[in-house]
């Protein structure tokens, strides 16, 4: 019986091509359909780049988890050592930072900056700020990312951002002057003079990094603030199952990293930033229940389609029912037809989405204005998303299809028969 209601429900399809009426509705379902799901596909496609291009930003010049004391600085060497030995086989990368206040003074000007001492020696196993140093050109394209803190980060040598640069007309080689605060003023600030050297340029792309923050050397650093410890220490975190995300991986070391160290505050990147973070996440989410509106009522048509082709082939319901084929079989004929229209207008849906999807992806030449945080539309394709559209638009054509079929279970046979 499953083969002969197929073998009927494609039969009526392919009839339906004589009738002119019913010919036009199947393509108004189909295209209405095929437009509802790659928009939704589509839009999902770009929320979806826009959170993952965020994130990689926001995680990539800060580390998967960070360690600090609420009012105390941490052994940073203890600590480490600590860390390797029973969380060496989960944490893939360990450095140490401090980060205080300082002001540029320069040509009468001045502006307040934060400045960051790093372990120029692990720095680049938590974060990639190796890779966002722009200048100098020659050290950036002929040294490997660890090697490449290490040479720009001797003595006092800092680091700074690309906006601050071009504010101040700073060049690699050029003395800077940074007022650094006395600890312990009360009453008054004390500030020391300290001369710098820039030795390198960064571009993160976001503009409270670029134009508000500078690093140093975490030794370096110690000696300007007379710092005995340091504030934070930043881990990495291996992902070592696919079937877990990046984020599930981050929390269950989180989780035992509190475990072992209880007096410690242990934060994750997402933490620190929970308002863009939960933004990003309602934006896609409400993108996805709009646009999945917008499918819905494509899947209307699918009842019209379906009552009209249900009131047209009345006479061939009467005369199977009365060759003993059962409700349950008449009514999986027009929920095989509406299926079958929902399945290939989706696939196409999505097979078109992800071609548009992979040209953005492969070529981004979409440019965006500066209020963004990228500067091209950012597209990311992900197996699930196209899992949940496609699941989503099977439900909403079921769903319709399912109404109107069940109204061929309360046709009267006997009236049909004798009036038609």
């Amino acid at each position: 019986m499953k083969n002969l209601a197929s073998v009927l429900a494609y039969k009526y399809l392919s009839f339906n091509n004589k009738d002119k009426n019913i010919s036009f509705m199947i393509k108004v379902c189909f295209l209405g359909i095929f437009i509802g799901t790659f928009s939704l596909m589509l839009t999902l496609i770009i929320t979806n780049g826009f959170e993952k291009v965020i994130h990689e930003k926001m995680q990539g010049i800060n580390a998967h988890l960070v360690m600090h004391a609420p009012k105390s600085q941490l052994d940073y060497q203890g600590l480490r050592t600590a860390i390797e030995a029973e969380f060496g086989d989960r944490v893939c990368g360990i450095s140490g930072s401090s980060t205080r206040q300082a002001i540029i003074d320069r040509d009468k000007a001045q502006s307040v900056i934060f400045l960051k001492g790093i372990d120029q020696d692990h720095e680049h196993e938590v974060s990639i700020l190796p890779e966002k140093i722009t200048a100098p050109a020659d050290a950036v394209g002929s040294l490997a990312k660890k090697d490449l803190l290490s040479l720009l980060l001797q003595d006092n040598n800092i680091i700074i951002g690309h906006k601050t640069a071009e504010h101040y007309g700073l060049h690699v080689g050029d003395t800077l002057t940074l007022l650094i605060p006395e600890p312990g003023g009360r009453s008054k600030i004390f500030l020391n003079k300290k001369q710098v050297v820039v030795s390198g340029v960064f571009s993160v792309g976001l503009e409270e990094y670029d134009n508000n923050l500078a690093f140093t050397s975490l030794d370096y650093f110690k000696t300007l603030y007379d710092d005995k410890g340091v504030d934070n220490i930043s881990l990495k975190v291996k992902k070592e199952r696919k079937f877990f995300s990046a984020y599930d991986s981050e929390v269950m070391v989180q989780q035992a990293l509190k475990m072992r160290f209880p007096h410690l505050v242990i934060n994750s990147w997402k933490e620190l930033y929970p308002a863009l973070v939960a933004s990003l996440k309602l934006e896609k989410y409400v993108m996805f229940f709009i646009l999945a509106l917008i499918t819905l009522v494509a899947c209307m048509n699918m009842i019209s389609l379906l009552f009209m082709q249900i009131q047209q082939k009345r006479r061939d319901i009467a005369i199977f029912r009365a060759m003993g084929m059962s409700r349950k079989t008449i009514q999986s004929i027009f929920i095989r037809l509406g299926v079958f229209i929902t399945f290939w207008s989706a696939a196409l849906g999505l097979g078109l989405a992800a071609g548009v999807g992979f040209l953005l992806e492969r070529y981004p030449f979409i440019e965006l204005p500066d209020v963004y945080y990228v500067s091209h539309l950012p597209a990311r394709m992900d197996a699930e998303i196209f899992l949940v559209v496609f699941i989503a638009t099977m439900l909403l054509g079921f769903l319709a299809t399912w109404l109107p079929a069940r109204r061929s279970r309360h046709l009267n046979i006997a009236q049909v028969l004798r009036q038609e």
